[in-house]
């Protein structure tokens, strides 16, 4: 029998939070969501299946450690010795269907790329890899979920779609009994070493749990500067709360100078509302008190945040095209100095580090003193960057996926996860000074990991190891003790709501163009409470009431 745990130690997700740490659009047009499933079960007086139990890499030991809490651990060279993480091959030689999105070029198939067959013939199945376009993911999900024909491998999580828990249930395999507990962790352990936190906020629906998280940190959307900039206009300050709101609005104005903006922000970001909110005080998307939800859209905090994003908007500060900047163009512009800061997820540090190269240095600016009297509450995310779901099958055919998904799971400091993220030696790569798989050849300048992203099947828990930047890793994880400890979740995380399932893209689209109004000055801050009280009636204030009715039972 699968390991059961009781009511009480319910869990935390649907995705929700994920369409927030994304700022995703509303989703115009996935009509082909069926509503014929049903509603999906809540978890009220469910036995909640447990998750595996947890079990961390052994033989792994990293320069600075992590924590429980969610600061990673982080290496400052490559490991000397890699392991080899999976005995034998998982798969039984059969086609294997995945959905995932993808962020690269459209590669070469399996035939004619060295990368894709090497993991193949190294998983032991024929991986069939179709890769969606963020901009397109939404609509063709949509489609997907319609259709008779599913993959076997389906991501999901990237952002919330319309009765998605509906069709987890419907349609996907649920996987506590294969999973859960101590037998899950001993049959798949890489799946066991992700951490707790991802899974409580990919969350349970009936009880059982239908999806692996793709981790992702805790720390979330960040301001990245230019420190170099920051310490010559007098406002890098690393304490948490030791900068004022004043003192950066006046160095903001110092560096903001001729073809240079001091805040960087693109046409999905809000003007990085994600981080500012946080550092105001506001609650992470709901306050829980009492068994009762209350939207964090409505509290002072978050009105305070917009007069301050639109106070620096009426100073300047913010590029005036902001609203029509792509996010690719918004990261090159502050890698070429054009904009001084930007706001992004925290996994863009990496990037930032590695194309700057230390000729500045890129860093987090720690949550000032809003001058509001509230403590900052940066918002953590769900731990999560997507989730895999698999498609119904006989129990046979899910071990071996799960196998597949366990071989696609291997960590850090492995064979396997070379071979995943970096290809071949010699023929992707060769290693840099620290033993890395740092220099990419010309094929594996094509054939890599954004461009044939296995990471968005499945993945090990990330790890901060930026090749031949050991001082930006001293910095990423210093940046994580300082600002995680701070970091409040989502509460809502992993309880059922029928209407948020359904219409929370669009209500996060209302609240988004409300905002972007205000702060751009097209309209005054006063509407905000216009904004908020037809957000509630449009279904704001259901999902509070289904969500407190959900706490209340599974928390009794």
């Amino acid at each position: 029998m699968p390991q059961q745990i009781s009511r009480r130690t319910v869990l935390r997700t649907t995705g929700a939070a994920a369409v927030a740490a994304a700022a995703a659009p509303a989703l115009a047009a996935c009509g082909g969501s069926k509503t014929s499933w049903g509603a999906a079960q809540s978890n009220i007086d469910k036995k909640l299946m447990a998750w595996p139990t947890y079990t961390p890499v052994a033989g792994l030991h990293p320069d600075l450690p992590g924590t429980a809490a969610g600061v990673q651990d982080t290496f400052l060279h490559y490991p000397a010795n890699l392991v080899q993480s999976v005995p034998t091959k998982p798969g039984d030689g059969s086609k294997v269907r995945a959905l995932i999105v993808t962020y690269g070029t459209q590669p070469k198939g399996p035939d004619q790329n060295q990368l894709w067959k090497a993991v193949n013939d190294a998983t032991g199945v024929d991986l069939e890899l179709t890769m969606v376009t963020d901009a397109d993911w939404q609509t063709k999900l949509g489609a997907m979920m319609a259709a008779s024909d599913l993959p076997d491998i389906i991501m999901l999580g990237l952002y919330q779609l319309p009765n998605e828990a509906q069709f987890l249930q419907a349609k996907c395999e649920p996987l506590g009994q294969y999973l859960s507990g101590d037998a899950g962790a001993k049959a798949y352990p890489n799946l066991a070493a992700i951490p707790p936190y991802s899974w409580d906020s990919v969350g349970r629906v009936g009880g059982d749990f239908y999806a692996i998280p793709i981790h992702r940190p805790r720390l979330g959307n960040s301001f990245f500067a230019n420190s170099d900039l920051f310490q010559q206009a007098g406002i890098w300050n690393p304490t948490p709360g030791g900068l004022t709101k004043a003192e950066l609005t006046a160095g903001l104005r110092k560096l903001n100078t001729q073809g240079h903006f001091a805040l960087g922000t693109n046409k999905v970001a809000s003007f990085g509302y994600l981080t500012h909110s946080g550092v105001h005080g506001t609650p992470n998307l709901w306050s829980l008190a009492n068994g009762q939800f209350t939207t964090a859209y409505g509290t002072d905090a978050m009105k305070s945040s917009l007069a301050t994003m639109a106070d620096w908007y009426g100073k300047g500060f913010y590029d005036p095209a902001a609203l029509t900047v792509s996010s690719t163009q918004c990261k090159t512009d502050f890698q070429n100095g054009t904009y001084v800061t930007t706001t992004d997820g925290f996994g863009g540090f990496g990037g930032y580090a590695t194309a700057v190269n230390e000729k500045w240095k890129v860093d987090f600016v720690r949550p000032f003193d809003a001058g509001t009297g509230a403590k900052a509450t940066p918002w953590l995310t769900p731990g999560y960057f997507g989730y895999t779901a698999l498609k119904k099958a006989s129990p046979e055919r899910i071990k071996m996926l799960l196998g597949v998904l366990n071989f696609l799971a291997a960590p850090f400091g492995s064979k396997e996860w070379e071979l995943i993220n970096y290809g071949i030696e010699g023929v992707h790569f060769t290693r840099g000074a620290d033993g890395g798989p740092s220099k990419p050849t010309d094929l594996g300048k094509i054939e890599n990991s954004v461009n044939v992203p296995f990471k968005y099947v499945m993945a090990a828990p990330l790890v901060n190891y930026l090749a031949g930047e050991p001082e930006a890793a001293k910095r990423c994880y210093q940046a994580q003790v300082d600002i995680v400890p701070l970091g409040v979740p989502d509460p809502s995380l992993g309880i059922q709501s029928a209407t948020r399932n359904k219409q929370w893209p669009t209500l996060l689209q209302q609240i988004q163009d409300g905002m972007n109004q205000i702060i751009t000055g097209k309209a005054q801050l006063s509407s905000w409470d216009d904004v908020i009280k037809k957000w509630k009636s449009s279904g704001g204030d259901q999902i509070a009431a289904e969500l407190g009715a959900e706490y209340s039972k599974t928390h009794s």
